[in-house]
């Protein structure tokens, strides 16, 4: 009985330990919450409450809160506190303070943010390959990276890819290339407002079978970013663009100057399996005979840890390519891909 006694003793003071570091907010109507608070951004604080999931909570109607865990907060004035926080009078918290930094009182009007992201990159890396043996003799893989980089004010976009597919004959022994494609590209944006970015941008492509030597494309432009979240990402953009071909054959290189409209779809619709969709249209503003469309369409689905699946369709399509050569490319990839 006694054994009993002491284990149900222990039980009972992990769980007041447990409460008496949770966290807590009040509301202004007098309601409280416990669980951790997570971050504040764009007037929302989000929390993670034990009984009700994770939430988003308009920050007027947080009265005061507390952190048992040291916090950052940023203030209106760009200033950096790190410390715990208790709760004190509606409308402010007061820091914990130690031995070198008095405590204070933090007007909540006066936060601008909780614990902000760290501006790093994060991207993913996926590759394919496949290869056939017998009465068939062919290598084939894909490699891509895209990266980014979100500030406050700004955003970082980097894209790689290459794709090689080589057939060999069975009885000849002679190998073909049947695809080489290289590309990268870069963008910045600015936002001048939570939506409203301005922007510009660079890619370089070639594609040794279409005899396309490289492809230079540079713009300016507009976007419009409609949502931002860690599940829903859509934007639309749009400038004036150059475009510079020139091909390895008798083709005429051309540069012309090109409107761009392209667009950006993320969205996360089911726990580990996401959707993705991008876009661009190039139609030429000196000729209606020059026009580029490209499109990239997929799924990514989580194996384990950071490691994913990814099946994806590029589409690409130029009303004016090489001589002898095919208007549109579509390419289905099942690839192992990398987030980091």
């Amino acid at each position: 009985m006694h054994g009993r006694h002491w284990m149900a003793g222990v039980c009972l003071a992990a769980a007041l330990t447990t409460l008496a570091r949770a966290d807590e907010v009040q509301f202004t109507n007098g309601d409280k919450l416990t669980g951790t608070v997570l971050a504040l951004a764009d007037g929302k604080l989000a929390f993670d409450s034990k009984v009700a999931g994770k939430l988003s909570i308009p920050w007027s109607e947080v009265a005061t809160f507390s952190s048992e865990q040291p916090i950052t907060i940023v203030l209106a004035d760009e200033s950096v506190i790190v410390d715990t926080v208790a709760l004190a009078e509606p409308g402010s918290v007061r820091t914990g303070g130690t031995s070198s930094v008095t405590s204070q009182t933090i007007l909540l009007t006066n936060a601008a943010k909780l614990n902000p992201e760290k501006e790093e990159w994060k991207g993913t890396v996926v590759a394919g390959a496949a290869f056939n043996r017998g009465n068939t003799i062919k290598n084939a893989g894909t490699f891509n990276v895209d990266a980014l980089r979100r500030g406050e004010d700004d955003r970082i976009t980097f894209a790689a890819g290459y794709a090689a597919e080589q057939t060999t004959d069975v009885d000849t022994h002679e190998s073909v290339t049947s695809k080489r494609q290289l590309f990268g590209s870069l963008q910045y944006d600015l936002f001048f407002t939570p939506k409203w970015y301005g922007y510009t941008n660079a890619r370089g492509e070639k594609d040794g079978v279409a005899n396309l030597a490289l492809r230079f494309i540079a713009g300016l432009g507009l976007g419009y970013q409609f949502v931002e979240t860690e599940t829903l990402k859509f934007s639309i953009e749009g400038g004036p663009t150059w475009v510079s071909e020139n091909y390895t054959d008798d083709t005429e290189n051309t540069d012309y100057v090109a409107a761009r409209l392209a667009w950006n779809l993320d969205w996360v619709f089911y726990p580990e399996v996401s959707f993705f969709h991008n876009g661009r249209w190039l139609p030429s503003l000196e000729s209606r005979h020059d026009q580029l469309v490209g499109t990239r369409t997929g799924l990514r689905y989580k194996l384990f840890g950071d490691f994913f699946g990814e099946s994806r369709v590029d589409w690409t399509w130029d009303s004016s390519p090489a001589d002898d050569k095919k208007r549109q490319d579509l390419a289905v990839i099942l690839g192992l891909g990398y987030g980091f």
